[in-house]
């Protein structure tokens, strides 16, 4: 099989996944619905919008790895 449609169908399969499991599609449409025209209009564009978002999700892993609420060493 085509290894970019191959990547393609395992991101997809990812996504399917999460969104059963979770609210995550609106929740994650309705932040950045709300957030990404402010920092549009203030001259950032998508990879500092990236940057942005990977380092907060950082510090929530941390937050809950150290509440106990997830165990980071046994994920992927």
């Amino acid at each position: 099989m085509n290894t970019q449609l191959q990547n393609y169908l395992d991101l997809q399969n990812k996504i399917d996944r999460i969104e059963k499991l979770t609210n995550a599609s609106w929740d994650t449409k309705y932040m950045l619905e709300k957030f990404v025209p402010t920092v549009w209009n203030d001259g950032f564009d998508v990879q500092d919008i990236i940057d942005y978002i990977t380092v907060k999700l950082h510090e929530v892993i941390t937050k809950l790895e150290n509440e106990k609420e997830i165990i980071t060493t046994q994920t992927k």
